[in-house]
């Protein structure tokens, strides 16, 4: 302790105060530190003095603060300087965050509600979709790599996710850091219980999928409030992650929802051919299950509150005493409300229905004048008619005329008077006919 402590206090590199120890793990301590000049706050991560011999561990350490350098993600810790201390240690300076660990998280309150275990999933993704993109392999992901940063713009939960610690990190496609982090045959490098088969076993080269398991343990640790493979030894967890039952969460927490299990048998599948072909797709698989769930959930909600509802009337309207309780108030107002709404759509419906009656009639009315009038000039044009023509047939003296009959003999003794006779004399002058 006095040996980790010495470093308060000093600058280190001319340029960074050591204030105080944060934390330590297996390979180094992490301390608070000032920038002298820029007064900033940063994290400044240590080499355990004890250590300093071993070629292993500061291969590792180099591993980190160039794995963590070439990740451009906003939710891996920032990687800004390395060095080595007047101590001889080396060093690497971080982004220094305010927070806590989702170990930290799950410590204080169990298990986490399953929205925010989502948006924890989603977030972690981004760093190792951009970490895979770059060749990166993480090989240590466990809620204590999970970091919860303070963030004043994250609305929803406050917080912002940090992936931490590359140290054990596999370069995949550079082969003279690829045996980085074993030092001796048949040592387990990672944190066994979320480990995934191949990585524990050696059956198989580490890579994304990897990854993608022990993602998936974290999501059902935090999930379900314990880890998926327990014992009490490293031989027991490595047996359980490789042949025990799989767990099913919702047979744990029965409130997760059925499509979870489905999610977690693929995120874990021990076939690394069975599981997401990446990261970013587990997670949006994550995401969209938690949407149609909340969804459905909420659907629910409505339908056993509206039964509720119904229940509750029919106990207030069957029991023997009135209740006097501010449910009871509530739910009597809303009744007089309902009624008062009924009251006044009825009178509405009723007050339109006579309008329509009345001027359905009025119409009637008006059309039935028409008719009548119409009848009545068409029986005056009637006997009009009639009595033109009974005035025709009659005569100037009110007798039977004849102005209109046929005379056969009228034309024959108009052409006898025109036509003079050829065997009649002419008269001769002075003589006279008598």
């Amino acid at each position: 302790m006095a040996e980790e402590n010495a470093l308060e206090g000093t600058i280190v590199a001319e340029r960074y105060e050591v204030i105080r120890r944060l934390g330590s793990g297996g390979m180094g301590a992490v301390y608070l530190c000032r920038h002298v000049t820029l007064g900033k706050l940063i994290a400044i991560k240590f080499i355990h003095p004890q250590l300093l011999t071993s070629e292993e561990v500061r291969r590792r350490f180099d591993t980190e603060a160039k794995a963590a350098a070439r990740i451009k993600s906003r939710h891996a810790v920032t990687v800004m300087d390395s060095g080595v201390a007047e101590t001889g240690q080396p060093f690497i300076v971080m982004e220094y965050l305010e927070g806590e660990s989702l170990e930290q998280a799950m410590r204080a309150r169990g298990r986490l509600p399953f929205a925010e275990v989502v948006e924890i999933v989603v977030q972690v993704a981004r760093a190792l979709e951009q970490a895979h993109a770059a060749g990166i392999v993480h090989r240590d992901l466990k809620p204590d790599n999970v970091f919860l940063a303070k963030d004043p713009d994250a609305v929803k939960f406050g917080w912002i996710v940090k992936v931490l610690d590359f140290g054990i990190a596999k370069v995949v496609h550079e082969d003279n850091v690829g045996g980085v982090g074993t030092t001796k045959t048949g040592m387990v490098l990672g944190t066994p219980l979320f480990m995934s088969p191949e990585a524990l076993t050696a059956s198989a080269p580490v890579s994304p999928a990897s990854d993608i398991w022990s993602l998936g343990a974290c999501a059902f640790a935090a999930a379900c409030g314990r880890v998926p493979f327990d014992g009490e030894a490293i031989g027991d967890v490595v047996l359980k992650v490789c042949a025990a039952p799989m767990p099913v969460p919702s047979q744990i927490v029965p409130d997760l929802p059925k499509a979870f299990d489905e999610w977690f048998a693929r995120a874990c599948a021990r076939d690394m051919r069975l599981r997401f072909r990446r990261v970013g797709e587990m997670a949006d698989a994550l995401r969209r299950l938690e949407e149609w769930s909340r969804a459905q959930k909420e659907q629910s909600l409505y339908e056993i509150r509206s039964i509720g509802s119904m229940v509750d009337i029919e106990e207030a309207l069957a029991g023997d005493e009135p209740r006097t309780s501010s449910r009871g108030l509530v739910l009597g107002g809303m009744l007089a409300g309902v009624a008062l709404t009924i009251g006044v759509l009825g009178y509405y419906v009723m007050s339109r229905t006579r309008a329509a009656d009345e001027t359905a009639r009025a119409a009637a009315a008006r059309e039935a004048t028409l008719i009548q009038a119409e009848n009545d000039r068409r029986l005056k044009e009637a006997e009009r008619l009639r009595s033109q023509a009974a005035d025709l047939r009659l005569g100037p003296d009110g007798g039977p005329s004849d102005a209109g009959a046929p005379d056969p003999g009228r034309g024959k003794r108009r052409r006898r008077q025109a036509v003079p006779s050829a065997e009649a004399p002419e008269p001769r002058p002075g003589s006279s006919s008598l």
